[in-house]
């Protein structure tokens, strides 16, 4: 067992820190003593590393208790996409050390840039691209505590379960011609938005997750195509347009 102090000097996580964390029900002492100090398992410390991960690539604080505490949350699995989002996270700011270098070789005269050229490596469409792939991987995290809780709302009731689904993409159907945007598909959006948060606690952060979930990940795309084949990337459009508004 480790107490606050060891473990700060282990992580190199302040006290301040790890105190922060267990006020906000992030990272849980394994055990409080009758003395009232907070004492960590070995479990802890691959625990604390998950949130330094997270963190490192730009999840905040309240994204990554709900992933951890997903039942369906494995370390081995979550350690695998943190790499490959990593690799891409390091191929980026590659990218972005490659202009600087490139801009100051022509500020020397020693490199000719146009203008587009100046913000090649950090345009917004860069960083948002990152920023859904994120978004997308731990998206799907939720989705096995989604299906658990789906059956419980409706008794194991597959055909009522689809029923619910089918009518709510017929409605926005009639209206995908307003746009994505439009009061009428956003007020279906909404709706949506209060169904999933019966199945489970979803913040704008994670709804808009599953956004690019339903548009890229097959299963749901071939649902949503059945309704129109451009139904996956309209409903991802609506929820991203929602999402910006809350």
């Amino acid at each position: 067992m480790y107490t606050v102090s060891q473990l700060s000097a282990i992580s190199g996580v302040s006290v301040r820190s790890i105190q922060h964390y267990h006020r906000i029900g992030l990272f849980e002492p394994t055990v409080i003593g009758e003395n009232g100090y907070r004492y960590y398992d070995e479990d802890k410390i691959f625990e604390l590393q998950q949130i330094l991960f997270f963190k490192e690539l730009d999840f905040p604080l309240r994204e990554i208790g709900k992933i951890l505490k997903d039942p369906a949350f494995s370390i081995e699995t979550s350690l695998k996409k943190q790499r490959e989002l990593l690799l891409l996270k390091i191929d980026r700011l590659n990218g972005v050390v490659d202009l600087i270098e490139k801009t100051m070789e022509n500020r020397k005269g020693e490199n000719i840039m146009n203008d587009r050229d100046y913000f090649s490596e950090i345009n917004e469409e860069k960083v948002r691209a990152y920023t859904e792939r994120a978004k997308k991987e731990y998206g799907e995290t939720l989705v096995n505590e989604s299906i658990i809780n789906v059956k419980k709302e409706f008794n194991n009731d597959y055909t009522q379960m689809q029923q619910v689904f089918e009518d709510w993409l017929r409605e926005v159907k009639d209206v995908m011609s307003k746009g994505p945007e439009s009061v009428e598909v956003q007020s279906l959006i909404n709706d949506w938005y209060k169904h999933i948060n019966r199945l489970f606690t979803c913040d704008i952060q994670t709804f808009s997750g599953l956004g690019f979930l339903y548009r890229d990940n097959e299963e749901f795309a071939v649902a949503f195509r059945k309704v129109d084949e451009e139904m996956p990337e309209f409903i991802c459009k609506a929820i991203q347009s929602f999402c910006s508004e809350v």
